[in-house]
């Protein structure tokens, strides 16, 4: 009998989180987004949170191996303007087009990009 590779021990490792995200996708998170969590995020941010936005905002910032494609706010002038910027794997962050001159605005920005990049938006909830 032959072990199996370190690739394959790795590929199989990531197949099992892969399926154990999906169901917690499915199971925790989708039945909790919805207008009212939107709502309570563009009110406030930044700061305490309900139980049930704090565990979709735990679930949207996760996967610390993958960083190409994160997103994070760059202030691009102090105190006055920010900007989404997005991770690359070999350069610096790219930064998007649309100007935020409100913190709390530009994090908001980032949830709603994070949610949408998940497929939890949709008509209803967006």
């Amino acid at each position: 009998m032959t072990l199996p590779s370190l690739d394959q021990q790795n590929a199989r490792e990531h197949a099992v989180y892969l399926q154990v995200d999906a169901h917690i996708l499915e199971t925790e998170i989708k039945p909790r987004v919805g207008p009212e969590i939107i709502e309570e995020h563009r009110r406030r941010p930044i700061g305490r949170h309900s139980d049930a936005l704090e565990r979709v905002l735990v679930y949207l910032r996760r996967r610390h191996w993958e960083m190409a494609g994160k997103y994070l706010l760059v202030c691009t002038k102090p105190h006055e303007e920010w900007r989404i910027g997005v991770i690359t794997d070999d350069a610096p962050p790219r930064l998007l087009d649309e100007t935020f001159h409100d913190r709390y605005e530009a994090e908001h920005a980032v949830f709603v990009r994070r949610l949408r990049d998940a497929g939890l938006l949709t008509d209803h909830t967006g």
